[in-house]
């Protein structure tokens, strides 16, 4: 290997599940180019004993290498380091979620026969400007996706701007769910219509509070608004379980696959 090369390379190649033989074939050929068997086996110290199990276990199941049938004997070359990473991710997301499933549906009834109660810790925001700001914060923090629920007129134009310049700088997943009334609601049409060009829309009949969704799970915030005393009071709610966020975002998915599309034109 060239002196390019650091040791966390090697450590990265470990952490996403290559052996060290593994890893010293797949540098061999990435730095020296295509070899055969015996050729791999001196240049990159795999003892000779072991390099066709090896080869086969990086050629057919991790397929980080290619076999050249045709030449005699046979050579062996390395994929790009890109496409193998697209394989061994998809690898390890089928995988992830094989194991998954067999954990939950193995040993949740176990763990929920004991009745074992968690504590969590609910953060309560109080105060229209404080939830505001918090959902704004989620709002500019986001990367990859935006989910948006709402039946209030007030945080559909308090966040367009920024939700657009999220939009803007690269986050194009953008789903906005309404209540089905203010759909045909005249005063909402402009803000609706804004929201039209940067988002999907939905509505259901009934939608409860103002929630924002980031980055599928990453994060979430819910406001609720009540009128107390003939004023209208804002409580914002987040968890710090690593659940809070999933769950939100689960949820949200369920109302807004069942949602109806909006069509405003």
């Amino acid at each position: 290997m060239s002196k390019e090369t650091p040791e966390n390379v090697k450590e990265s190649l470990r952490s996403i599940g290559l052996t060290d033989y593994e890893i010293s074939i797949y540098l061999t050929l990435i730095s020296k180019g295509p070899m055969d068997a015996r050729e791999l086996s001196e240049a990159s110290s795999v003892p000779y004993s072991r390099i066709y199990n090896i080869l086969t276990q990086l050629e057919k199941n991790k397929m980080w290498i290619l076999k050249e049938e045709e030449s005699r004997p046979s050579r062996y070359f390395a994929k790009s380091p890109d496409e193998a990473l697209v394989i061994a991710k998809k690898q390890y997301s089928d995988s992830f979620d094989r194991y998954s499933d067999t954990i939950i549906r193995e040993l949740t009834p176990i763990y929920e026969s004991h009745d074992t109660p968690i504590k969590v810790a609910l953060y309560i925001h109080r105060g229209r400007d404080v939830c505001i700001n918090r959902a704004l914060s989620l709002i500019n923090a986001a990367k990859m996706a935006l989910f948006f629920v709402t039946q209030d007129f007030e945080f559909l134009d308090v966040f367009y701007e920024e939700i657009k310049k999220a939009r803007a700088r690269g986050v194009t997943d953008i789903r906005i769910l309404v209540e089905e009334v203010i759909v045909k609601d005249k005063n909402f049409k402009e803000i609706l219509e804004k929201y039209d060009q940067i988002a999907e829309i939905r509505s259901r009949d009934q939608v409860f509070g103002t929630s924002l969704v980031m980055d599928e799970g990453e994060d979430a915030f819910i406001i609720l608004t009540q009128d107390i005393f003939k004023k209208l009071s804002y409580f914002g709610v987040m968890a710090d379980h690593i659940a809070f966020g999933p769950a939100s975002n689960f949820y949200f998915m369920y109302l807004y696959k069942t949602a109806d599309i909006v069509k405003l034109k």
